[in-house]
């Protein structure tokens, strides 16, 4: 099977590289397994109809800023040798591709300690490094630290589809907790798993050279609907004849009554609420915290300099309640 290795001369042509692929970071969706992106999606972003740029955030940014400094100090407590892995790969027969983060390259001189990884090195040769920085609060939600880790499906599946991709044995995924806590694991590349990433890959390329779309959900594909129906052609039509679409409308309506019944109760119950609490900052009860913190009036936006008073988007101060509730605890 041909692996052709490519490096991409700018954000643009990788973007470009990734749009003829099934990636590491989107393989997950095939399984109805990605919290950020549904096949769907997936779908119309491969035909062109919606766009696969990546909007970063600041998460995504410090993530990028601390990559290395992760990398390197997990390789080193380690005892391994890593290197930049920045090249893009992709399998053209399958139509599968992915980006990398560090490759595992040799062993460090004069280490001692456990010699796990180290082995897993001797044995398969060269490997991967996923790099994760992990909120503390997101770890203890979505990995499973027992005694064996084990990342959120979305994870272990792109490292499985990069060892696939690479032709490589191993990988070691290395999730910084919090920002000092290191937790590395290894995973070798598992050929039931690699054969299911293939079939789906396949399965999908098909629907796409056949035009024919997966359906979608939704709730999960609200946005990305909303994105390809986002513009008009101004002409009008009568689809009287469309029941569904009578009932969907009746719907529509009843929920936007009840949002909007919703939004009232929550207004009187917040008035009632602050009537018992009083100027309490917070209050806990029964089961429950709440907190009712200040929030001082904000003048908004100073138009220009030369527009000396004037200011768009300001609000007047409010109270700023948030109910928590305690966790049942476990039996």
């Amino acid at each position: 099977m041909e692996r052709v290795t490519l490096i991409p001369a700018n954000e643009a042509d990788w973007l470009a590289m990734r749009g003829q692929d099934v990636t590491s970071t989107e393989v997950a969706a095939l399984f109805g397994a990605s919290p950020y992106l549904t096949e769907f999606e997936l779908y119309h972003r491969k035909i062109g109809a919606l766009s696969s740029e990546i909007e970063e955030n600041e998460r995504m940014r410090w993530g990028k800023r601390l990559e290395a400094a992760i990398a390197e100090g997990v390789a080193e407590d380690l005892g391994l040798i890593v290197e930049p892995f920045k090249t893009y790969m992709r399998i053209p027969e399958l139509r599968m591709g992915s980006s990398f983060d560090y490759k595992i390259v040799g062993l460090r001189e004069g280490w001692s300690g456990d010699e796990t990884f180290r082995d897993l090195f001797r044995v398969h040769g060269p490997g991967i490094m996923e790099v994760k920085n992990v909120d503390g609060l997101a770890f203890r939600r979505g990995w499973l630290d027992g005694t064996e880790i084990e990342a959120p499906l979305h994870i272990e599946l792109q490292a499985q589809h990069q060892m696939e991709v690479a032709g490589l044995q191993w990988c070691v995924i290395a999730p910084l907790i919090g920002g000092n806590t290191p937790k590395p694991f290894a995973r070798i590349r598992d050929e039931a798993v690699a054969e299911a990433v293939r079939k789906k890959v396949a399965e999908f390329w098909q629907r796409v050279d056949q035009g024919v779309a997966p359906d979608p959900d939704f709730l999960k594909d609200a946005s990305a609907i909303g994105k390809l129906y986002g513009n008009d052609d101004g002409t009008e039509v009568d689809m009287s004849d469309n029941a569904y679409l009578a009932v969907l409308c009746d719907e529509y309506q009843q929920a936007s009554k009840e949002e909007r019944a919703a939004a009232d109760r929550k207004r009187a119950l917040k008035a009632e609420i602050l009537t018992l609490i009083g100027p309490h900052a917070k209050v806990k009860v029964g089961d429950f915290s709440i907190s009712a913190k200040a929030i001082a009036d904000n003048p908004g936006k100073l138009v220009t300099p030369e527009m000396v008073g004037t200011y768009i988007g300001g609000r007047k101060g409010y109270r700023d309640i948030r109910i928590s509730a305690k966790k049942p605890v476990a039996a």
